[in-house]
This record gives C-alpha cells, structure tokens and sequence, in this order.
C-alpha cells in the first residue's frame, strides 16, 4: 500500500510539474498574440525633430534723447540662443510640441539697444516649453500654424557694475504664430514670431537687489525639422 499511495502521489506530482510548462507556453502564445497586434499598431512618441535659433527683447520704454525721440520698443534685455524641439501630431490639424533652448544676452547680430546702460546686465537662461498647436493648409507646400504653450526657464542674472546676482526658477508662457515650407518629403524650415510672458530683470542704475517682474517679450525663431 505504501508502495502505491506512493506512486500515486509521485504521479500526482508528476502531472502538476508536467501542467507547468504547458500553462506557461500557453501563457507566453496569449502575450505573444496579444503583442502583435499592439506592435504593429504602434505609433512613434514623436514624429519629427528639429533645431531652431532665435532672439527676444522685452518691452521698454525709452526716454527721449537729443539723438533718439521718447517711444517704447522691444529692445531691453536683448538675448539671442538656440534650441532643440519635437512634436506628433494630434489628429490631422492639431499637434503638440516640447522644446529645449539655451539664451544669453548679447549684442549680436541686433547691435546695440537704444541708448546706453550705466549698469549692462548679464543673463543666462534654459528654458524648457511644452506647447498646443494647429495648423492650417495640412496638404500644402505652405502650412501657417498658431500654438499657445507653457514653460520654466532657469536664468542666472548678474550686474557686475553693482555686485548684484540672481538665480531663480521662473514660469512663462507665450502665444505664437508661424510657418513651414515643405522642402522635401522629410524636410521643413519655417520662423515663427512669439510673445512671451516671462520673468524680466531691471537693470536700472540705483537698484540695490535683483527681483524678476513679469513683462512682455517678442521673439523670433527661425528653424528647420526632420520627419523621424
């Protein structure tokens, strides 16, 4: 009897260990089945990237001169730079985009600001956006587009003639309207013109701290993608 019951449950073990592999191999053909179709279907986190360049200036009022007459312009706190970004498309008219960009202050290639500074300011900045878009004339070498977005942008400020620095995290956010050109299959270039809602530095003479306001900045971009 001791022989039996043993052998029963020896091959009671048996068929449990041998069920096993066939669970698991039935377990792998339903995910791989499962997969296929997931894979196939599957669409690319983006479809095109790109570089970009450009500069903005906040607005400012400047004051009347023997030279100059009194107006407001775009011309404070000039900053040029250059960025990288990506988008996907959401549908056949709507897209989404973020972006990366590096700005700094500096006079090239839009000379001078109006008058002189006795405090120039040095400012630094990494701006990461993510932004809604439409475009219109999908089917055309041209297609016309506006978008509205969000961002942070990480500046380092400093006015050497004072001793004053600044290092802050701050919002923004800007509307814009643009452009691209088909150039081939996989190819475009277009500009785009933004106004931006984003942290701004004084630079006046008699400042004895840095504090960011919020101010209106126009810029500018011109760039070229590459459809993945």
């Amino acid at each position: 009897m001791w022989a039996s019951s043993t052998d029963r449950a020896l091959h009671g073990e048996g068929l449990v260990f041998a069920t096993v592999p066939i669970m698991l191999k039935q377990s792998l053909l339903v995910a791989i089945v499962s997969l296929v179709p997931l894979s196939a279907f599957a669409e690319p986190v983006v479809e095109n990237i790109g570089v970009r360049v450009g500069g903005y200036g906040f607005r400012e009022a400047t004051h009347a001169s023997d030279q100059e007459k009194s107006g407001t312009g775009w011309q404070a706190c000039r900053m040029n730079g250059l960025g990288l970004f990506a988008n996907k498309s959401l549908g056949k008219n709507f897209f989404i985009e973020g972006g990366f960009d590096t700005y700094f202050t500096e006079t090239f290639p839009t000379g001078e600001a109006m008058g002189t500074y006795d405090t120039p300011i040095d400012r630094s900045s990494a701006l990461a956006s993510v932004a809604l878009g439409s475009r219109f004339l999908t089917g055309s070498r041209l297609s016309p587009y506006i978008q509205v977005g969000v961002g942070a942008e990480l500046t380092q400020v400093s006015l050497p003639a004072l001793g004053l620095e600044d290092t802050a995290l701050l919002p923004m956010g800007f509307f814009g309207a643009g452009v691209n050109l088909r150039v081939t299959d996989k190819t475009m270039v277009g500009a785009s013109l933004r106004v931006n809602a984003m942290g701004y530095y004084d630079d006046a003479q008699f400042q004895t701290d840095l504090s960011p306001s919020l101010e209106l900045a126009t810029q500018g971009q011109f760039y070229a993608s590459f459809s993945l």
